[in-house]
């Protein structure tokens, strides 16, 4: 197998843009679009799908947490905030607007069945970050981006869905 140095290149680029794009977010609890725009760029140098078929994920990708985020804020905002008496949830959303342009680099470069269980991993992750942000440091808020890149690199580097096939 011959080394491509513009997949290299690509991929080096991408996980650091990935590490400045988690840094921001646990920082400002935001992140620049032109970093978003590098990663969804740098994506497509590096997934193993043709172009159209790394669109098609990203498409199939983002759709589905489009609908799972207006599904939850939907629940935050008017149940949630209704059952809680709490006035601040009516303003409160499930993911920022950088985590969707995030899971569409996922969907690109690992593909349908892979993104799942990173997402799937990132949501573990993020969950024992809500516990210790809620009752530590008293915060509700959490920045996902880091917990998505982080199910990003297991699935990435050690192919937990691989595992999983091979187990059933």
């Amino acid at each position: 197998m011959e080394f491509d140095i513009v997949w290299a290149v690509a991929l080096v680029v991408y996980i650091i843009n990935l590490l400045a794009l988690s840094f921001y977010d646990l920082k400002f609890r935001a992140v620049p679009d032109y970093l978003l725009l590098i990663a969804l760029i740098t994506s497509f140098f590096v997934t193993k799908f043709d172009f159209f078929e790394a669109l098609k994920n990203a498409f199939i990708c983002t759709g589905a947490i489009v609908l799972l985020n207006f599904i939850v804020t939907f629940y935050i905002q008017n149940i949630k905030a209704r059952i809680l008496k709490d006035e601040t949830l009516r303003t409160q959303t499930a993911l920022g607007e950088g985590d969707i342009p995030i899971i569409a680099t996922l969907g690109i470069i690992l593909g349908l069945e892979s993104t799942l269980i990173a997402i799937l991993l990132s949501a573990i992750i993020a969950i024992i970050q809500s516990i210790y942000l809620k009752f530590v440091k008293k915060e509700n808020e959490i920045p996902f981006i880091p917990s998505l890149v982080f199910g990003f690199f297991i699935e990435y580097f050690f192919s937990v869905s691989t595992m999983i096939k091979d187990f059933y």
